[in-house]
């Protein structure tokens, strides 16, 4: 599971790095956490990825309590349909 993880993080990064190395843009990844059980996930942003298919791409069948997205300095609720952007921080809390 580590080494796909590694491998889709690879990918995103390979996307934003010019051929001689240099960083040319952020990556695009959103990151899922769920601090009660310490999972951390990070996965490959794609276009029209809602809070929904992060949770499942991430292994969470069912969502673990109510979800925050933190986006930059701004913390929204993160309803199953809202719409996800590169650099996106999912954390799932407890009840």
């Amino acid at each position: 599971m580590a080494g796909a993880q590694n491998a889709a993080v690879g990918l995103a990064m390979d996307a934003v790095t010019d051929r001689g190395g240099t960083a040319t843009a952020e990556p695009q990844i959103i990151t899922v956490l769920v601090p009660e059980t310490g999972l951390q996930k990070v996965l490959p942003w794609r276009e029209g990825m809602t809070v929904y298919t992060a949770r499942r791409a991430a292994g969470l069948n069912r969502p673990p309590g109510p979800c925050k997205i933190e986006r930059g300095d701004e913390q929204l609720d993160g309803t199953n349909k809202a719409l996800l952007e590169p650099g996106d921080v999912l954390r799932f809390v407890s009840p």
